[in-house]
């Protein structure tokens, strides 16, 4: 099939131009949208499902990952497996590229949700609700890395789907992922600033699980506070020419809305582990997965475990703040 013989697709009541046809296996893929210029697409397949259905579709360097780990990350997303990662459905090696066919993940990327909060279209998720998403993400990230001995590379809001109904994160687009043994030429290639840890973008430096939890601290320190760390800088204040210059100007719970309800222990648990995170030098941050997923476990169940008021608890405690205010004032 090529796009003289389908210039269009009608799926769920919303008809979408072909782009162009991709063949993996004898199977036609219609690419709906690029996804990133690395060679992302969302296709439709005519023949998955009796009515077919939208997939994601990677075209990835052929030595950038072996049939030995593309195997591995069809277990890892697979059914009741890491719900953080899409399951891989198809993959053929063509020439010189790797075509990985994806289980589309329905929801919203991370980048257009908060560009949404930014402009006052979407709520903005309490401090709670933002912390038990990227808990999440933090155990499937750690697994991923445990289990395949990939670093994914490029842990961006662009890459990240917020699931229909708020459920959970899932991290999308392997086209910068390297094996760890291979992660020796941090050279910024394939990752996005400011979420990039300082060490890919800093030529021939070395690069580990470490550079991923920078990016997705990056991540949770903006979902949390609606701002970038590092004057906006992320990754790049670690960069020769300016490292030293430019620190985070305040402990992230100080820019957190409605901090003042959230309980003291919760807050410096928070600063504690994005600072950590956030250590431009990788040596300074989480020494193992494990530390990080324990560091994000207590502050998750410090939250949990906070008592709550009732509505009319919050009313009362309002009108006795107004009231001392008011006397408050008065014999000021």
């Amino acid at each position: 099939m090529n796009n003289r013989d389908k210039k269009s697709v009608r799926f769920r009541g919303k008809t979408e131009e072909v782009l162009e046809s991709l063949h993996v296996r004898g199977r036609t893929y219609l690419v709906l949208e690029k996804l990133s210029w690395r060679g992302a697409y969302r296709v439709f397949d005519r023949h998955a499902g009796p009515d077919g259905d939208y997939r994601a579709l990677y075209r990835i360097p052929k030595a950038k990952v072996s049939k030995n780990q593309i195997e591995i990350l069809r277990r890892i997303g697979g059914t009741n497996a890491n719900r953080n990662f899409p399951a891989i459905v198809d993959f053929a090696y063509q020439g010189n590229e790797v075509f990985i066919v994806m289980s589309w993940v329905p929801g919203v990327s991370l980048q257009r949700f908060l560009d949404s909060i930014r402009r006052g279209e979407t709520p903005r998720p309490s401090a709670p609700e933002c912390v038990r998403l990227v808990r999440g993400l933090v155990h499937g990230l750690s697994h991923f890395h445990k289990r395949t001995n990939i670093i994914h590379g490029d842990v961006a809001p662009s890459n990240i789907i917020l699931t229909a109904g708020s459920k959970h994160l899932v991290l999308i687009d392997y086209g910068s992922a390297l094996p760890l043994q291979q992660a020796s030429i941090g050279d910024g290639d394939g990752s996005t600033p400011p979420y990039a840890a300082p060490e890919q973008l800093t030529p021939n430096a070395s690069i580990d699980f470490r550079s991923d939890i920078f990016s997705l601290t990056v991540i949770a320190y903006e979902l949390l506070t609606l701002s970038i760390p590092f004057e906006g800088l992320g990754g790049r204040a670690g960069l020769p020419e300016i490292a030293g210059t430019v620190k985070l100007s305040c402990k992230p719970s100080e820019k957190i809305q409605a901090s003042d309800r959230l309980p003291a222990r919760s807050l410096r648990l928070l600063d504690d582990g994005l600072i950590a995170g956030l250590k431009l030098d990788p040596e300074q941050r989480f020494a193992t997965s494990s530390e990080w997923m324990a560091a994000w476990d207590s502050l998750f169940l410090s939250l949990k475990k906070q008592t709550r008021l009732s509505s009319f608890e919050e009313l009362l405690v309002s009108k006795i703040t107004s009231i001392a205010r008011f006397f408050t004032s008065r014999n000021n």
